[in-house]
């Protein structure tokens, strides 16, 4: 580890574009409350589930007025599973015949669409994430810049050079501020290029400590004197000096000239090394040789294939299995709505981040389609402007329509009034979306999911998706935990409400869902937090956490849309 004490500005670990799924195989409980416990309700079961069971009981004597389409925007799925083949959408205007016949530019799209396919049938298997795919378009124009009390400097021939600021400097602080903290590669680059910095100082240290010191030997206590918090602000310096100053602990050493053998000296080299495994690593995904279009143009919009049944389809099959498993057949757990059709459509693999362009089309192909309700994979910190306005018109589409849109936030303990996630219900800057519904995972005990985000405006509600028994690949069952399930039972009861209530929109289905949850406010609970960068717990108030103060409930909605429609 010695080696990597140059890069201070290194990655601190990525996030993945999808929790995780913990799967514990099949389990030896047979009751419902053990299983899908989602279904069930406190009062009878002991458990805090939506309470969909006595949703059905309100419901007996009536039919449903519509199927309600439930399009997964996510990962792939496994449409033949046994349980959920009944709820799979299947395009009413398309034949599996190769040919386009509903003329939308995407042959076959029988139960959906691949977003992440190309022509020949490959389909791309990770991801990079955004902040790197944004470090490798704006590398040229500023990853080479380094500041200093204002002034701007490159390395040029290996020396530390004073330069013209960049001409877009609102572009360069977005980079600075928002692209490096959430690229590897640009860390590991700046990283590389503070190698010279490094070295270049250590030459000035040395000058100054034989003016000081002449034929000492230096220890720390001599390195010391280098820094003089009197003297004006040098940034580049600072940095510099403390990570020389790092070494001595690091190397266990109280010698300034074993620190310089060892890491000053050899600091560019294994900078270099180091990004350049990275870049390796991670600066392809293989877009271009898959997929083949654009992905910074939004009008090249033909591409993908049919290719459902990926190797991530794990977390699509469960979460088709919580919308509309199908009920009371002794297979799995129970579906929310097992008359819902539930639509594919595929943007995330198993690692990495979803490009924005292909959830902005595939939520607009959801609309087109006559999706209902429309699940998002989770928020993310980084939303390049102009890809950003595409996903704002695709919700605001959406919104028009009259369709639910549901997001999972991340599970990073994060408070979402302190950093901005995206989408949020405004996004856009202008009047706040009324479709857009953010939720987090709870568990059978009413508690939040300990590292969820969290925020009292910014989150609208918890939903079961914690040790959930769900389909899983090949006519398989799993219990799973993730924010991805939490969404899922979302999904299904907002689905449950639109199938009696069709001529509800998402905007009332929202607010529907919002004021009918089984509140648990002035209920004290435990929650992960974030406080100097470093994990912490705190206790909170129920309704400190998100806005409705509760937990999904199907029955008090379903009693609520009836009331409504009344």
């Amino acid at each position: 580890m010695k080696k990597y004490v140059l890069l201070l500005f290194a990655c601190m670990g990525m996030n993945v574009s999808y929790a995780q799924l913990i799967g514990t195989g099949g389990s030896t409980q047979k009751k419902q409350s053990d299983l899908d416990w989602y279904n069930c309700s406190f009062d009878k079961d002991g458990v805090y589930g939506c309470e969909v069971n006595k949703a059905y009981d309100f419901l007996k004597d009536r039919k449903i007025k519509k199927r309600p389409i439930v399009a997964l925007i996510g990962t792939g799925i496994d449409v033949e599973h046994e349980d959920i083949k009944q709820a799979i959408w299947v395009n009413p205007k398309e034949k599996a015949d190769g040919k386009d016949n509903d003329k939308n530019g995407r042959i076959d799209d029988i139960n959906g669409w691949n977003f992440l396919g190309g022509k020949d049938g490959q389909v791309m298997e990770s991801l990079m994430q955004e902040g790197d795919r944004e470090f490798l378009r704006l590398k040229d124009k500023y990853a080479d810049y380094m500041t200093s009390n204002g002034e701007f400097f490159k390395i040029v021939n290996e020396k530390l050079t004073k330069v013209p600021a960049p001409e877009n400097l609102t572009e360069y602080t977005y980079y600075k501020n928002k692209v490096m903290p959430e690229s590897c590669l640009a860390s590991t680059y700046g990283g590389w290029k503070m190698g010279y910095v490094i070295q270049e100082y250590a030459k000035k240290f040395k000058e100054e400590l034989n003016a000081k010191f002449p034929g000492q030997k230096y220890t720390v206590k001599e390195f010391q004197e280098c820094y003089d918090p009197k003297a004006p602000q040098d940034t580049l310096r600072d940095v510099a000096f403390s990570l020389i100053a790092i070494g001595f602990d690091l190397y266990k050493t109280d010698d300034l000239d074993v620190i310089y053998k060892a890491f000053v000296e050899t600091a560019v080299q294994i900078g270099k090394e180091t990004y350049e495994k990275e870049f390796q690593k991670i600066s392809s995904d293989g877009r271009k040789d898959i997929v083949g279009d654009n992905y910074l143009d939004i009008n090249d919009n033909k591409y993908g294939n049919n290719v459902l049944l990926t190797s991530e389809a794990a977390t699509g099959t469960m979460q088709a299995g919580i919308v509309g498993g199908k009920r009371g057949n002794g297979l799995g757990g129970d579906g929310i709505i097992d008359q819902a059709e539930i639509m594919c459509l595929r943007v995330g693999a198993g690692s990495g981040e979803p490009y924005l362009k292909d959830m902005a089309l595939a939520i607009r192909y959801a609309v087109d389609h006559g999706s209902d309700v429309i699940v998002l994979p989770q928020q993310n910190t980084l939303y390049p402007e102009n890809q950003k306005a595409w996903m704002s018109e695709a919700l605001r589409y959406a919104e028009g329509k009259g369709v639910l849109v549901i997001v999972p936030v991340w599970e990073l303990s994060r408070d979402l009034a302190k950093q901005t996630f995206f989408p949020n219900r405004w996004m856009d800057g202008s009047k706040e979306l009324t479709n857009l519904m953010v939720v987090a995972p709870s568990d059978k005990n009413g508690n939040p999911s300990m590292n969820s985000n969290y925020g009292a405006k910014e989150l609208d509600l918890f939903a079961p998706g914690v040790n959930i028994y769900s389909a899983y690949m090949g006519d398989t069952y799993k219990t799973g935990s993730g924010v991805s399930l939490a969404s899922a039972s979302v999904a299904g009861v907002a689905a449950l409400v639109k199938a009696y209530y069709p001529n509800l929109t998402g905007a009332q289905i929202r607010n529907i869902l919002l004021n009918s949850v089984t509140s648990r406010k002035g209920v004290e609970v435990e929650k992960g937090i974030i406080v100097d960068g470093k994990q912490a717990q705190d206790l909170f108030l129920f309704e400190d956490l998100c806005l409705s103060g509760g937990i999904l409930n199907a029955y008090r909605a379903i009693m609520a849309a009836d009331k409504f429609g009344k």
